[in-house]
């Protein structure tokens, strides 16, 4: 504006209209296009050659436009400091202008500066769902699922000895030697002073038994001192156990050791006993999230597309060169045929001559 911090307000307004007759955008244009097509005027230097003549080209249109935008930027940055200058606004301005300006102009600036495409708002969508916010989602459903799993468990062990430890055998934990525990329904409870082998483990020895047989005594051939071999691990429910049936419906069975079966039939209609260890469920990774995942199953089809049209021709390959051989081996016999033919007949002729 050219005026002083004390400028008054007619002052101001003085100066303001001073100041946009000289950078008003039409003014601009014609002084533009002036300063172009004036003439230079060299000075003279005495024993030089005639200086030649020069043309001033005038200003071409896209240099005049960017001149044009050039003023007008000037001109509303003019308007808006007279309306700060004239308001309430100025005292803060002269506090900033004495003081230094702050580096953080706010966001909106930075994002009217450096304002993001479409390609790159949605690849940080992508990134920040597919990533942190499905790692999220699936770390909240891992701990819910361990809870679920734990609280059945507990649940299992105390129906079926009283405690949520669940170790059968040891005072004061079963509530055996204490009294206090309550036996539970004689259809879920088999106890005959000895370990109730399932269905599998029966199975379990029947084939090691068919085993044995087929081997023979091949356990004798190691000597007197050779230790006996030991049995296989028996996967399952160990020692005295007991069937508690949970709140959804669900058999679980639980042996002396406390742990916590559960019994569902296959496809095949047999009984399967599972182990529920909340331990066992895997934690999430930031390899299960869709950032990783989406790119490598894309890998992944292009990949197999690729390899499959390329077996696929060299699967062709392969049968046309077993066909041609084929081909030629029927050749092959039908000449030697033929020619076998050919001597029988020769050799009954000179037989007969």
């Amino acid at each position: 504006m050219g005026v002083k911090p004390s400028a008054s307000q007619d002052d101001i307004s003085k100066a303001y209209r001073k100041k946009s007759r000289l950078l008003h955008p039409d003014k601009a244009k014609q002084s533009f296009v002036a300063s172009r097509a004036k003439k230079q005027n060299k000075p003279k230097i005495p024993g030089t050659k005639k200086p030649k003549v020069h043309v001033n080209k005038p200003p071409s249109e896209s240099e005049i436009q960017k001149a044009v935008r050039a003023a007008e930027q000037r001109y509303a940055r003019l308007g808006v400091v007279a309306e700060i200058l004239k308001g309430s606004g100025r005292e803060r301005y002269d506090f900033f202008l004495s003081k230094g300006f702050p580096a953080w102009r706010g966001t909106g600036y930075y994002y009217a500066r450096y304002r993001p495409g479409l390609g790159s708002v949605l690849f940080g969508l992508f990134l920040f769902g597919g990533g942190l916010v499905h790692y999220g989602a699936l770390y909240v459903g891992w701990k819910r699922q361990r809870e679920f799993v734990d609280r059945y468990v507990r649940h299992a062990r105390r129906t079926a000895w009283g405690d949520d430890l669940g170790i059968r055998g040891i005072p004061g934990i079963d509530g055996t030697g204490a009294g206090t525990s309550a036996s539970p329904p004689a259809s879920f409870a088999e106890e005959n002073g000895q370990a109730v082998l399932n269905r599998r483990q029966k199975r379990l020895q029947e084939r090691e038994a068919k085993k044995e047989k087929k081997t023979g005594n091949a356990s004798k051939k190691g000597g007197p001192g050779t230790p006996p071999e030991s049995d296989p691990e028996v996967q399952g429910p160990q020692g005295a156990k007991k069937r508690v049936q949970a709140e959804n419906g669900k058999i679980l069975i639980v042996d002396s050791s406390g742990n916590v079966f559960l019994e569902e039939e296959n496809e095949d209609g047999e009984t399967g006993e599972y182990l529920l260890d909340p331990n066992e469920i895997p934690r999430p990774t930031y390899h299960d999230t869709v950032v990783f995942r989406l790119p490598v199953w894309v890998y992944r089809s292009i990949k197999r597309r690729l390899l499959g049209t390329s077996t696929s021709a060299n699967a062709q390959t392969v049968r046309e060169d077993g066909s041609g051989s084929e081909d030629d081996t029927t050749k092959i016999s039908a000449v030697s045929r033929s020619s076998a033919e050919k001597a029988r007949r020769r050799g009954k002729r000179n037989g007969r001559a």
